[in-house]
């Protein structure tokens, strides 16, 4: 079933979900191609602690910055897609010219919106067992963050069977 992962450490999560397991179930948390087994140390309200079977590496399951050139490539190719549409001038924050948009605050929309998604496709258990690729939501919305400042930690998104 999809969780957020709200917080984590070496040895377990807090996370959240419309539907947990009961305190003591053996669960099997997968984000990606990492997962780990452990079990539900306690459930109340929407959310659950997890107490891992083994320890984690948690940089693991943080934002992979192997691919940190591929995150420049993607700003690049973006910003290039700007300026084609709206001609030779890219419509940058601070310009003087009418055209001008905060891009922070559309990329805070973009994202507010991207997480709305990424819940509502997350709800569809079959969904998100058959198409892996959801996770994408999650990278994009990690380099929203990045983009707008906001490190994105409490919003990781992570599924269990």
């Amino acid at each position: 079933m999809p969780v957020h992962i709200r917080n984590l450490s070496a040895k377990g999560a807090l996370i959240e979900a419309a539907v947990l397991p009961q305190p003591g179930s053996l669960v099997v948390l997968k984000r990606g191609s990492l997962e780990v087994s452990g079990r539900v140390a306690w459930a109340a309200s929407g959310q659950a602690g997890l107490a891992f079977g083994t320890v984690v590496r948690v940089e693991d399951w943080m934002t992979r910055r192997a691919a940190a050139h591929q995150d420049r490539v993607d700003e690049i190719v973006a910003a290039l897609k700007v300026e084609a549409l709206q001609g030779d001038r890219a419509l940058v924050p601070g310009r003087d010219d009418s055209r001008s948009i905060d891009i922070e605050a559309e990329l805070g929309l973009l994202r507010a919106d991207l997480i709305k998604l990424g819940d509502a496709l997350a709800t569809d258990i079959i969904l998100v067992a058959t198409h892996p690729e959801i996770q994408l939501i999650d990278i994009a919305l990690q380099r929203i963050g990045r983009m707008v400042g906001n490190a994105y930690p409490a919003e990781k998104v992570g599924y269990f069977k």
